[in-house]
């Protein structure tokens, strides 16, 4: 035995790091999808013309309802996050490599290691969005293109300003005629 050590920056210690860093971010963005997921259903609505008619007011309070939900559903994913344990990132690297967790460990003391993958983030974006209102929001804005077609930019931008002066009103009137 030589008595070398493995480099911090050894295959395995990248490796691992790595995917505790996919671990973390794949445990982060439930907290963040609300966000996305109010923007494209205010998108989609506007897309279809319903704060066209809708008083200022009640669209303002459309918008702060969503954005109240949206921090809600982001607080409870924030209050459920958990740093992940060596033990899970070292069994999520070894499932990635086909290998046993016991072999992982083993590594941390060879000089030569092999080059391990870092498996890519699942999304969990079923636990913030239990209702799966992503698909609702896509499958209403495929119609709205194939229904529609394309709507003018000032219409989907008067969704997300409810008190600006667009001509968002004056493109609906020429689509009706």
């Amino acid at each position: 035995m030589s008595g070398r050590k493995p480099s911090a920056l050894s295959p395995l210690n990248r490796a691992l790091f790595w995917t505790q860093v996919v671990m973390v971010w794949e445990r982060i963005l439930p907290a963040l999808f609300p966000y996305v997921l109010l923007v494209a259903l205010v998108a989609v609505a506007a897309q279809w013309g319903l704060f066209l008619n809708m008083p200022s007011w009640a669209h303002a309070g459309v918008l702060s309802v969503g954005l109240l939900v949206a921090i809600f559903a982001s607080i409870r994913a924030v209050f459920r996050f958990r740093a992940p344990t060596f033990t899970e990132y070292n069994t999520r690297l070894a499932v990635d490599n086909g290998v046993k967790p016991e072999r992982l460990l083993a590594m941390r003391h060879e000089v030569d290691q092999p080059p391990l993958r870092v498996g890519k983030a699942k999304a969990g974006i079923a636990e913030s969005d239990p209702y799966a209102l992503r698909f609702v929001a896509l499958v209403a804005a495929l119609l709205g293109f194939l229904v529609l077609g394309p709507v003018p930019w000032s219409r989907v931008q008067h969704g997300f300003m409810p008190f600006a002066q667009l001509d968002a009103k004056a493109d609906m009137q020429l689509a009706r005629k």
